[in-house]
């Protein structure tokens, strides 16, 4: 029997058919992909670590590893040394996220990781540092994705740690706050292109070798950019090439805010980094540098290269920058031998450029025939940019959204303005200065996320489908009309409505920004959730706020006037206010405090709102707050303005945090103040005790104290009066500075700081000096440790028998003993004695392993092990060995801490050397 044969395809539908196999094979396996991670399961793996796992060792071959969007949060990753020419490729910069948020801490058992159940489940070479990614293998590339630590303000917290050699990131994001791109090794070198680079405090470090080109390096206030460890010999350390040093506002700390940024300061070694044709933000410190660190070469050495060249920018004035010896500007000649080559060539010849790109980036040209967004003669490569690719708009170009999907990241930045003239979606649009209009009557779906600020504007009516995420501030201009129609939680950017109609009718639909409503703008809220209760709502005369939903909010502004509780509405306020329903003034989760005549802490007008806060609720305090009798139920932050005035013997359940610069004081002719509450110390802090009673005044905290900073004790009265800073409580997670060195404000005058409990002092180390005096009034009043520095004529006053098992004078061990005023009378006073037990040897039990000291000598049994040593003071002894014997015979005596890891588990011991 005979087949009946097909009729051919039509030649069209045959190229549709090849076209759709093809771009089915494409969606399937990106960039060829040696293999694909999905959160989703479509993938090969739904963790990243597993693809690195699977990647052959010692492979001359690259393997891609495509990641597709998706928060990566729940892996502490890493890049073993074996596993060489790993690529990683994300479907999107900012949407493609791969996070962690380990710290370094000094919590008790901890093993210096924080959070200590998170810690605990990385081992070895994975838990050396807080990375979210460690890369050991040479030859890492990864493009178009974002790494990032989120552990915020609280230590080091890095975003990546690099010890291997040959990487390449371009069009990524390392987001961080304190060492967020730790170049490790130094000769280890790692090119940037077209990247960002966030953070505040020292958040590109190390001794290895960078390149920055066309990135953006972006510094909160108040910081350091860099903290090189550039050896000696070593010719280059960081080159920023084209590049653009910005500042950003809405720093997690509060207080960064409006401070100045440094360049760096030299970690130790003897740092270079060369700056050239930059820009630079009027936020640089005109010094530049000028913080030495502790290296007093710094400023003398010719061997520090801190170089810049041909920048632009108020910050790139070099007039007032520190007179370093290495701190100058290139000439031309000098700054032609910084070449790519140069720098990163090394000895094999190495040239980072050499492989192309696997993400195209596009950029607008407009030269099609049409303005339209998927027209692909208006983008350079002549293309309509795809999934997994990038396409920037840049300069004040006006772009059409014609409808259909953009399926690339989408970035209009510096006036770019996208006009929506039909429905469409835009799969990821970021916003950065650029501007949204439309004519019509349209919808806009997808993401869209700000990177600074922009505005909506247009005629028509825009109905944003889209849900927002960002910070910063949207302008709504125009007469036309703005619909909000998506969960916005995840935007806390504010709205400022001067023009035209903003209509919210979805929970959620601002986010948790504030509104201000100018005079002939409208509001319309038609869902009682699309306001935060926290967010502020302001309106004046001349505006219209129209409620189809009842409203609860903290702060109601009418005629910028804070409205007190109660309810708003057409009834109450015609002309102003529409709709059947009402604004409802209620309670905020945070307040700040604005103070008054007294500025005492009971009084509900002194705060933002004008509410009493409560037990759970936060007071921003950035001036002077006064005790009374009313016990105050909430937490107090302290900025570096801020003061908490005693006035009695007072009660607060709240945490008070103090962070730099924050004190506690009184000014009366009393004789004592109480504050009884607990204390959090982030920085450094002053307890100012200044009273006119002839004899004596003290200041007595009797809550716990805990933190790592320095607690000044001052008498600030100009009198012979003796002022006494009383710590009754137990403060035993206190690891910072009692500080009993500064001198009265009188010649005459005596400052004392006193322990009258049990860990009274904590884990601290105790400073006296000039005539000044610290007391111990309980046996136990520094715990089993007595770190005590002395200086002129500060003294201990042993008020009962201290009893310690150790005992360190000015960095000294002292040997076990009993000492009084007469063994020690330069340094010890009282009746009492200090007696130092006899320790002689630390042993720890880890499961089955042990870790032992005799006759000098620490051993760690164990197949995979690595041990730390520290001086008392935190000094590095020895750097993460992985020895199984450590000799401590040619240390000086004192008494050491010893971090170790033995097969996975870790713990610390004292060593005491006699």
């Amino acid at each position: 029997m005979l087949l009946k044969m097909a009729k051919p395809l039509p030649k069209i539908l045959m190229l549709l058919f090849i076209f759709l196999i093809i771009f089915s094979a494409r969606a399937q396996n990106p960039f060829n992909a040696d293999m694909v991670v999905a959160l989703d399961g479509s993938g090969n793996f739904n963790k990243i670590q597993d693809a690195i796992d699977a990647v052959p060792s010692n492979s001359d071959r690259r393997t891609v590893i495509y990641i597709k969007r998706g928060l990566y949060n729940t892996e502490k990753l890493i890049v073993p040394g074996d596993k060489k020419n790993v690529t990683f490729i994300g479907e999107s910069r900012d949407e493609t996220i791969i996070s962690y948020h380990i710290y370094d801490c000094n919590s008790p058992g901890s093993g210096n990781k924080c959070p200590v159940a998170d810690a605990a489940k990385w081992t070895g070479e994975n838990i050396r540092t807080s990375s979210t990614i460690t890369l050991q293998g040479d030859g890492f590339r990864a493009e178009n994705l974002t790494f990032q630590n989120t552990a915020g303000p609280v230590g080091q917290a890095l975003a990546i740690t690099v010890k291997s050699d040959k990487n390449v990131f371009l069009n990524c994001n390392f987001l961080g706050y304190q060492d967020t791109i730790y170049l490790w090794d130094a000769g280890k070198r790692s090119y940037f292109e077209n990247c960002i680079v966030l953070g505040r405090t020292d958040y590109i470090y190390g001794g290895g070798i960078a390149w920055f080109e066309n990135c953006e390096i972006r510094s909160w206030g108040g910081g350091w950019i860099t903290a090189p460890s550039t050896p000696r010999s070593q010719p280059y350390g960081y080159v920023f090439n084209n590049s653009r040093f910005t500042y950003a506002t809405n720093s997690p700390r509060a207080g960064d805010d409006g401070n100045l940024v440094r360049i760096g300061r030299p970690w130790h070694e003897y740092p270079k980094v060369a700056i050239l044709n930059s820009h630079m933000t009027e936020k640089i410190h005109p010094e530049g540098w000028g913080d030495k660190w502790g290296m007093d070469y710094s400023d003398t050495s010719p061997d520090l290269h801190l170089y810049e060249y041909n920048n632009t920018g108020p910050g790139a004035d070099m007039s007032h920058r520190a007179n370093w010896a290495g701190l100058r500007a290139l000439t031309e000649a000098e700054a032609a031998t910084f070449t790519i080559q140069n720098v990163m060539g090394g000895s094999d010849g190495w040239h980072p450029t050499a492989e192309a790109p696997a993400v195209r980036n596009f950029n607008w040209t407009g030269s099609g025939n049409t303005k339209g967004w998927l027209v692909a003669g208006n983008w350079n490569p002549g293309d309509v940019p795809a999934v997994g690719e990038s396409a920037t708009v840049n300069g004040q170009h006006e772009v059409l959204a014609t409808g259909g999907s953009f399926l690339a990241d989408l970035h209009l930045q510096n006036g770019a303005k996208l006009n929506v003239t039909d429905n469409s979606t835009a799969t990821y649009l970021s916003m950065a200065g650029a501007e949204l209009t439309t004519a019509g009557n349209v919808t806009l779906g997808g993401k869209i996320a700000t990177k600074e600020a922009n505005k909506m504007n247009g005629t028509g009516t825009l109905t944003l489908n889209a849900a927002l995420s960002g910070v910063h501030i949207f302008t709504k201009e125009g007469s036309g009309r703005v619909v909000l129609a998506a969960n916005n939680s995840d935007y806390s950017g504010n709205w400022n409505v001067t023009a035209g109609t903003l209509e919210v009718n979805v929970a959620s639909a601002i986010g948790k920004g504030d509104v201000t409503v100018n005079s002939g703008a409208t509001l319309v809220i038609g869902n009682g959730g699309a306001l935060q209760p926290t967010a502020a709502l302001r309106v004046v005369t001349g505006s219209t706020l129209v409620l189809n939903a009842d409203v609860t909010l903290s702060e109601f502004y009418i005629d910028g006037t804070m409205q007190s509780l109660g309810e708003y509405s057409a009834t109450t306020h015609a002309g102003l206010i529409g709709g059947t329903g009402k604004v409802i003034v209620g309670r905020p989760s945070s307040f700040n405090f604005i103070g008054g005549t007294n500025g005492n802490w009971d009084n509900p007008a002194h705060f933002s709102p004008q509410l009493l806060p409560e037990a759970g609720e936060t007071v921003m305090v950035a001036r002077e707050i006064e005790t009374t009798n009313f016990v105050f139920p909430a937490d107090i932050v302290l900025s570096s303005t801020g003061n908490v005035r005693l006035r009695g013997a007072h009660r607060a359940t709240g945490v008070i945090r103090m962070e730099e610069g924050s004190r506690m004081s009184y000014a009366t002719s009393g004789t004592g103040f109480t504050l009884d509450a607990p204390i959090e110390v982030s920085g450094d802090v002053r307890m100012e005790m200044n009273s006119g009673n002839s004899a004596g005044n003290a200041m007595v905290l009797i809550g716990n104290i805990s933190g790592n900073g320095k607690i000044t004790a001052r008498n600030s009265r100009n009198g012979t009066e003796v002022a006494t800073l009383v710590l009754g409580g137990d403060n035993s997670s206190f690891t910072g500075i009692w500080d009993v060195t500064n001198a009265p404000a009188h010649a005459d005058g005596v400052v004392r700081m006193e322990g009258t409990t049990a860990q009274a002092f904590g884990a601290g180390l105790i400073e006296v000096g000039l005539n000044n005096k610290v007391l111990l009034s309980h046996e136990k009043s520094v715990g089993d440790h007595l770190k005590l520095n002395t200086s002129g004529n500060g003294k201990a006053v042993l008020n009962t028998t201290v009893r310690v098992n150790a005992f360190m004078l000015n960095g000294t061990a002292i040997a076990p003993g009993t000492y009084t005023a007469t063994t020690h009378p330069s340094v010890l006073e009282g009746t009492g004695s200090l007696v130092v037990a006899n320790v002689t040897s630390v042993k720890k039990d880890i499961g089955n392993k042990l870790i032992d000291y005799k006759e000098k000598t620490l051993y760690i049994t164990g197949s995979k092990t690595f041990v730390s040593v520290f001086s008392e003071t935190g000094a590095v002894i020895v750097g993460e060995a992985t020895s199984k014997t450590v000799s401590f015979r040619n240390l000086k005596p004192g008494l050491y801490i010893v971090r170790y890891a033995s097969d996975g588990r870790q713990g610390s011991a004292k060593v005491l050397v006699k």
